[in-house]
């Protein structure tokens, strides 16, 4: 038996596991991506189990005895999930009947190989592996169960991807053709499924690699609509290519080009926006899509993938163009222009510099400073703006209204620019650029 799966199995949740399928009389299979993973000599928290007999019993059971929290996750078909929580870690044990006859019937019906393979609790000394997954797990080999595998389920066209990516596996040359021939049927998949399988690529090492695979394979141009893709030939295609990978290489030299900051700044890029969609894959995606060059395309995309309001901010923001921006910071970067660019901004402002690295609008010089800043200074700054309105409108002898927002978008603009740096030189350009020049306040 794999040392990795001895340990699991000798843990006091899966002697749990054992007591109560005894009780029940219940045979209790060990599945799934799991089971792969410690195969791999990989550790995960995410357990999956299918379960011959008594299939609502047993989850509640388990639960009480491991003084876990059990829910639903599919009443109607049975699926439930209890998640255990100690020692700083939270386990989580996925429960479902076995999709067949037996449980050599239900692992031909998986999605690939390497996902077909079982041991039963309590004989861990047994690998059920009736597709031989356990070759294509030694080869590094993606490959489908069955002819059926996309047509079952056309998620399961960017699943392989996926797995090809995080593994570091190749897709076998069948299960690449199959996944050509049937790139269409991914238009008849939730939005929601796609968002969630591209994120995970996007997440994995390789991005390249990945990209490419999606473009060959024909599932880029299912994914993103014409509007978003107008330039569809090789070149371009891998231009865009580089520049997502462009993001990934400054990711993985962090202490390099930000030596004092590199761990922060690591963080950030790790942070869940959303769930399942972190800061640097969402910087991916934008560095991706800065190549389509097209007005509105962060626009069309999150209303494609239906990503929520917070995430589609900041992937327009990602993807808009800050050469000019930056341009203003390289001459005069002072600690206010600093600060408005990182507010302007929030929560992008790091993104959109590493951004701003990889397509190499600003020096590698600015980009530390600008990141040494908003780490060590930006959240210590008080006051939003250097004047209120109450204090415009009285330089200005004005009610509130229309004016008092332009000048504040005036001054705003100002201290981008580096013009406006305290108090005093706020009230200074003010009277100098909206007084003297005769301007409407009204």
């Amino acid at each position: 038996m794999d040392v990795n799966l001895r340990e699991l199995c000798a843990n006091e949740s899966f002697r749990t596991i054992i007591s109560v399928a005894a009780e029940l009389d219940v045979r209790v299979y060990f599945v799934g991506g799991a089971l792969r993973d410690l195969l791999l000599g990989r550790r995960g928290n995410d357990l999956d189990f299918a379960l011959e007999g008594a299939f609502a019993e047993f989850p509640r059971t388990f639960a009480e005895r491991v003084a876990g929290t059990f829910f639903w996750l599919d009443e109607e078909r049975l699926q439930a999930r209890v998640v255990k929580k100690g020692k700083g870690e939270t386990a989580t044990f996925d429960f479902a009947p076995l999709c067949g006859a037996n449980v050599e019937e239900d692992l031909c019906r998986r999605d690939f190989t390497i996902n077909a393979m079982a041991v039963e609790v309590g004989r861990e000394d047994v690998l059920i592996d009736p597709l031989d997954g356990g070759a294509d797990l030694r080869q590094k080999i993606v490959r489908a169960c069955s002819e059926s595998s996309f047509t079952d389920d056309p998620l399961r066209l960017l699943r392989a991807l996926r797995f090809a990516a995080a593994l570091g596996f190749a897709v076998e040359d069948g299960t690449w053709l199959k996944i050509a021939q049937n790139a269409h049927l991914l238009e008849h998949v939730a939005a929601e499924r796609v968002r969630g399988e591209l994120f995970q690529i996007l997440a994995a090492p390789g991005i390249g690699a990945s990209l490419v695979r999606l473009h060959e394979s024909g599932l880029l141009a299912r994914i993103f609509p014409q509007d978003v893709l107008r330039e569809t030939s090789r070149p371009h295609i891998e231009r865009q290519i580089g520049c997502a990978d462009r993001i990934e290489q400054i990711s993985g030299m962090l202490q390099r080009y930000f030596p004092e900051e590199h761990r922060l700044l690591a963080e950030y890029l790790d942070c869940e926006v959303e769930t399942g969609i972190t800061v640097l894959s969402l910087v991916k995606l934008a560095a991706f899509l800065g190549g389509a060059e097209g007005p509105g395309t962060a626009a069309v995309v999150a209303e494609r993938i239906r990503l929520g309001r917070k995430v589609g901010r900041m992937l327009e923001q990602f993807s808009s163009d800050k050469k000019p921006e930056f341009g203003v910071l390289e001459q005069r970067p002072t600690k206010r222009a600093k600060y408005r660019f990182f507010k302007d901004h929030d929560p992008a402002g790091p993104g959109l510099v590493i951004l701003s690295l990889s397509r190499e609008v600003a020096s590698p010089q600015l980009c530390e400073e600008l990141v040494t800043y908003y780490f060590r200074e930006y959240g210590a700054v008080g006051d939003e703006s250097l004047l209120s309105g109450e204090e415009i409108m009285g330089i200005f002898g004005i009610a509130q209204g229309r004016g008092v927002g332009e000048a504040m978008e005036r001054l705003r603009e100002a201290e981008r620019r580096g013009l406006v740096n305290n108090r005093v030189e706020a009230r200074e350009f003010l009277r100098k650029n909206l007084l003297t020049k005769g301007e409407s306040m009204s």
